[in-house]
């Protein structure tokens, strides 16, 4: 199973707001940070290259986690404002850097940005969480698998030879 993205706001001590990290301040809006919900995310985030981490830091995503509970795939609706405002710096941040080249580790983000995508507001009621969302499970592929070339090239050859034996012995019953 891969990695869950599923990300908190968090909201921040205004004397705990890193100046070099920190844009809060600039800007009079209150200072939050998105803290994942999954351990092993925010460690493979750790574990990527740090032109990346310092991308997430900057836009105002902490290596620390905090699991609130919430159901995955969603979010409080209350959180909508400062979500979009670090989403957008995070992707102002990566125009602005690049990440070609750079090592993601078992950090997925296209992974991330699917899930980013896919979160709604909405009822982050507590308690059983599901397993995985419908929308964020793998699709269900439906096609048969298909073969491989050294499949192919067998069973090829193996109706060659049926058809062989087959028209041979047509042609024995034939001249009889």
């Amino acid at each position: 199973m891969g990695l869950e993205y599923d990300f908190d706001i968090v909201a921040i001590a205004p004397d705990e707001v890193d100046p070099e990290h920190g844009f809060a301040a600039m800007t009079g809006t209150r200072p939050v940070r998105a803290l994942f919900r999954d351990f092993h995310t925010a460690q493979a985030l750790r574990s990527a290259s740090p032109k990346i981490r310092r991308i997430f830091l900057e836009s105002g995503f902490s290596l620390e986690t905090r699991d609130s509970g919430a159901r995955r795939g969603f979010y409080p609706p209350e959180d909508a404002v400062d979500r979009n405002r670090i989403l957008k710096r995070l992707f102002t941040n990566i125009r602005n850097m690049g990440l070609q080249g750079e090592y993601c580790g078992d950090f997925d983000f296209w992974e991330f940005l699917n899930h980013v995508r896919a979160a709604q507001p909405g009822d982050v009621q507590t308690g059983n969480r599901p397993e995985r969302l419908p929308e964020l499970q793998d699709p269900v592929t439906t096609t048969p698998e298909r073969r491989t070339v050294v499949g192919r090239v067998g069973f090829a050859l193996g109706t060659a030879v049926i058809l062989f034996v087959l028209l041979k012995y047509l042609a024995e019953r034939g001249a009889q």
